[in-house]
């Protein structure tokens, strides 16, 4: 009766020492779940003030005064352009539409009959892809 009484009472305790353990190794669980959580939420808060797109491209936009002869200056505008593939990007023209803000303009003295030159467009954000591209472009200058 003895050995039952020293068996059964060594069994609670084991038990009972099995489940305190586990109980502390799921509340560091959930403390570590918890500190994810407020990170992703600082994140999400941070990007709903912010625009987000499914891909980018970039715009090579030649100004139109641009003439092309010889010694003159070439210039234009390099534009990163975001779009949505999701079908809900629209765009409206109600009047000529001016950007002052997200261009980088690039100049260039046109002074061989060729006139080449290399670059890198690079964006990148705390969250997302970074986007990298490498330009090369060539001008030729207009022969009278």
């Amino acid at each position: 009766m003895k050995k039952l009484l020293i068996l059964i009472l060594l069994q609670t305790l084991f038990f009972s020492c099995r489940n305190n353990n586990q109980s502390a190794k799921l509340e560091m669980e959930i403390l570590i779940l918890k500190k994810s959580n407020d990170s992703l939420e600082s994140i999400v808060n941070e990007i709903k003030d912010k625009y987000v797109f499914d891909s980018l491209t970039i715009r090579q936009i030649p100004n139109a005064t641009n003439t092309k002869k010889i010694n003159s200056v070439y210039k234009e505008e390099f534009v990163f352009v975001g779009y949505n593939t999701n079908g809900k990007t629209s765009v409206v023209i109600g009047d000529t539409l001016i950007s002052k803000k997200g261009g980088f303009l690039h100049e260039v003295e046109l002074t061989q009959d060729r006139t080449s030159y290399i670059g890198i467009f690079k964006t990148e954000n705390d969250y997302g892809k970074t986007f990298e591209a490498h330009l090369g472009s060539s001008i030729e200058v207009k022969k009278n």
